[in-house]
């Protein structure tokens, strides 16, 4: 295997123990283990994991940025934000199980005083930016940012509050009640 397989094949088994484990319980080993690659391999990819976890948020980082891209195909706001807390929905029971890795893993870093905290952090931010952004388009003033904040708040709360219950149909219910009030605009 080529060393960007490797890479890829490593990024995808950290996302995996990350989201299992925790970034603070995880260890190279478990990740080495799960992408069945050797220490050798796993150290010509990455220095540290910690150098593995700022690829993992890389890549999430990339995957939110084709979603958008995806959602700004469309032409409506409201739809677009839809699709948004259409996707939350659909995963709803996994993320009631499992969390959401992106706020799983701001959660882990957070507190550290490194990039891996700035880049959870710019990743969040950029869901956020764009959840404005939609506000801002749809009700055609600046103001609407406050909008944003609401529905960024209460995703993340949402989220949160699904993690601790293990509930997936009172999250999705919640879900199906912040689509209504954005319809309702």
């Amino acid at each position: 295997m080529n060393k960007r397989a490797t890479s890829t094949t490593i990024i995808s088994a950290a996302k995996e123990e990350f989201q299992k484990r925790g970034y603070n319980a995880s260890e190279a080993e478990h990740i080495i283990k799960a992408a069945k690659v050797s220490a050798d391999e796993f150290d010509e990819c990455f220095s540290s994991l910690e150098e593995c976890c700022l690829k993992v948020l890389k890549s999430y980082s990339q995957e939110l940025k084709r979603t958008f891209k995806k959602y700004d195909e469309n032409d409506n706001c409201r739809q677009r934000l839809s699709l948004f807390l259409d996707d939350l929905y659909e995963n709803a029971d996994s993320l009631a199980a499992e969390g959401h890795p992106i706020f799983n893993l701001y959660y882990d870093v957070r507190n550290l005083d490194n990039d891996l905290a700035e880049s959870a952090i710019e990743t969040l931010e950029m869901m956020h930016e764009w959840l404005d952004e939609q506000f801002i388009i749809m009700l055609k003033t600046e103001s609407a940012v406050d909008q944003g904040d609401r529905l960024m708040a209460a995703v993340s709360g949402l989220l949160l509050l699904v993690k601790v219950t293990g509930d997936a149909q009172m999250f999705k219910s919640q879900l199906i009640q912040l689509r209504s009030w954005i319809r309702s605009m």
